[in-house]
């Protein structure tokens, strides 16, 4: 079999025969090397094959972010079973409306969310499995492994094969489920290796953020063709995330942009020897170049990632080697073909002009399950639409203006981009953080609202912000402030603008 073609059990299995003894997976209670990562997914294939799930269908996963999501994730992957991670943090009705979609074979879960798996509807006819205890192996659960063979099943697989079904954050109307294949796993993990620096066999990442995203589901699904060590930390806990990246010498992790702040003074007065970390991965929304600089300063590289569940995962990347002047972009493509289209014409735009960014190649997803009208219409002529608007320049940097569907027409002007007015407004000392959203007015059918999120100590007032932006840009731009606490985001961390939406109650005096 080519190697492109290496479905993901193969790779793990490849692993363990050259790199026996290296770590492949620390939880909190549990450590294994690639030999007994293979082996243990292997008793869960088997395990699985014995309740009566075969190709094609589907399990569910309500995991906490610990090594016993890898082990079925890996052990579904080897029969051709499909991991459908649920996010725990939806409403019940959408948690309950994903099984539904997806109709697993079995949902297992961690002890953490068993009250919650018990309160859904559809845990009553579908069969459900306890996995952790404490963070641990489910004693049951583990006894019950233990009886099978550490022997590879007898399925084959291919590389054209559904791995796991990932659904969208959903922030508008029904979540998607992607269907992501071996074959985008392993091209995901090609081109990620060849264009990341520093990235070798034993290479330690540690993750603290959830796995139901396709951040995570991505790189544990081509983990073993890199021969990397991931250690995993249930929550996003700054002095946990400090101890354990000295206890296990970790090279790089994730954290969102709004902790990136938080965290600088730590990391600068940590007692702690870091000496380890060499790079943490960011994404979701731009980084000011004074924080870049700031982490540089101590020692830290910030890499910037972009790119969505349909590519499976990373698209582009930045880091300060391509140069400050371009911090403000998402970097290059990371060796997917790329172009940007007209929105209506569908014609390729020229250099530095806005249009919607199109995506060809293997990292691809496959479909949207049981969606084959929204999988058409995400296509156009074999390019996937993103559905971001972009400009890219002459050397091909790409920069992210504003999602299409954030974009706001106020009465037939010229389109507005929540993103341009949010960069305005972050110019002021006394905001923390800003949402811009496209609002409903009796009159103007759509106005674009600031809700701002003052920083402590400060009294800005709505009016002040107004102003400040009138000073700045056309009127039409800003029409209203709400001044709120915090802003509501989703499981990924990302504003929900949804809910600021339905949150606003129109000032007297706006527009």
């Amino acid at each position: 079999m080519h190697p492109i073609q290496m479905p993901i059990g193969e790779l793990l299995r490849n692993r363990a025969q050259l790199n026996p003894s290296l770590e492949a997976l620390i939880g909190p209670k549990r450590r294994f090397t690639y030999l007994e990562y293979d082996q243990i997914t292997n008793q869960v294939a088997h395990y699985l094959l014995h309740q009566g799930i075969q190709k094609g269908d589907r399990i569910a996963l309500f995991s906490e972010t610990n090594v016993l999501f890898p082990l079925l994730y890996l052990g579904a992957a080897k029969i051709g079973a499909i991991a459908v991670p649920v996010n725990c943090r939806w409403s019940p009705d959408v948690m309950e409306w994903s099984i539904q979609h997806t109709e697993p074979k079995l949902i297992f879960f961690d002890d953490a969310y068993q009250s919650l798996v018990e309160s859904l509807h559809t845990s009553e006819s579908i069969p459900t499995v306890k996995t952790s205890y404490f963070q641990d192996l489910d004693p049951q659960f583990e006894e019950e492994l233990r009886t099978w063979p550490v022997s590879a099943p007898d399925v084959k697989v291919d590389s054209e094969d559904p791995v796991s079904i990932i659904f969208t954050s959903g922030t508008t109307g029904k979540p998607k489920g992607v269907v992501i294949t071996h074959h985008n796993l392993y091209a995901a993990g090609v081109f990620t290796g060849f264009s990341a620096k520093n990235r070798k066999i034993g290479f330690r990442f540690l993750y603290a953020t959830p796995l139901f995203h396709i951040s995570a589901t991505s790189v544990i699904g081509y983990q073993a063709l890199g021969g990397y060590t991931y250690v995993f930390i249930p929550q996003l806990e700054p002095t946990l995330l400090l101890e354990t990246i000295e206890k296990e010498q970790i090279n790089s992790t994730f954290l969102p942009p709004a902790l990136l702040n938080i965290m600088l003074p730590m990391f600068f007065n940590s007692e702690q020897n870091l000496s380890s970390l060499q790079d943490i991965a960011t994404g979701g929304s731009p980084l000011p170049l004074s924080l870049i600089r700031d982490y540089e300063s101590i020692g830290y590289h910030l890499l910037q990632v972009y790119g969505c569940t349909e590519n499976t995962g990373t698209l582009t990347l930045w880091d300060s080697s391509m140069g400050y002047d371009t911090s403000d972009s998402v970097g290059k493509p990371v060796f997917s073909e790329v172009k940007v289209l007209d929105r209506h014409t569908r014609e390729e735009v020229p250099a530095g002009e806005i249009g919607e960014l199109a995506v060809r190649g293997p990292t691809v997803f496959k479909e949207y399950w049981r969606n084959p009208e929204a999988t058409e219409n995400a296509f156009h002529e074999g390019w996937f639409l993103m559905g971001d608007a972009v400009r890219m320049d002459e050397n091909g940097f790409i920069y992210v203006v504003d999602r299409y569907k954030d974009v706001i027409y106020f009465s037939g002007l010229d389109a507005i981009y929540p993103s341009q007015v949010e960069k305005v407004l972050q110019q002021m000392d006394e905001i923390s953080e800003v949402s811009v959203v496209g609002v409903q007015h009796e009159r103007w059918g759509e106005l674009p609202c600031a809700f701002v999120v003052r920083k402590p100590e400060t009294d800005l007032t709505r009016e002040q912000v107004l102003q400040f932006a009138h000073d700045r840009m056309e009127k039409q731009k800003l029409a209203d402030v709400i001044l709120v606490d915090q802003l509501p985001k989703n499981a990924t961390g990302k504003v929900d603008k949804g809910k600021l939406k339905e949150m606003y109650q129109p000032s007297s005096s706006s527009l």
